[in-house]
């Protein structure tokens, strides 16, 4: 019976230590993710150069825009189409056959 005992309280022990792991290591994790939600928001923040009602004007104004697209038909990849080709057009100023006679 004593072996019992002995062999409960162990197991007893460890699984209070465990809860004591666990809840350490579940404040920690919040922690850490409130860190990458405030490391996101500055990143978002200097991608677009503004921040607080600034960054959210302009999130809502993005917002409304896209859904303005959807209503006239366009689809999602539609939508990431134009934000794909435009810039690298607009910067071609010439032809390859232009670069090749020089």
């Amino acid at each position: 019976m004593a072996l019992y005992d002995a062999k409960i309280e162990r197991y007893s022990q460890k699984a209070e230590q465990l809860e004591r792991n666990i809840k350490r290591d579940t404040e920690e994790r919040k922690r850490i993710l409130s860190e990458i939600s405030r490391l996101r928001y500055l990143s978002l923040c200097e991608r677009l150069n503004c921040d607080g009602e600034e960054l959210e004007s302009v999130l809502a104004r993005e917002h409304e825009q896209i859904q303005n697209m959807k209503a006239c038909g366009m689809t999602d990849q539609d939508i990431d189409e134009l934000g794909k080709g435009g810039y690298e057009e607009q910067m071609t100023f010439y032809s390859k056959e232009d670069d090749d006679e020089n």
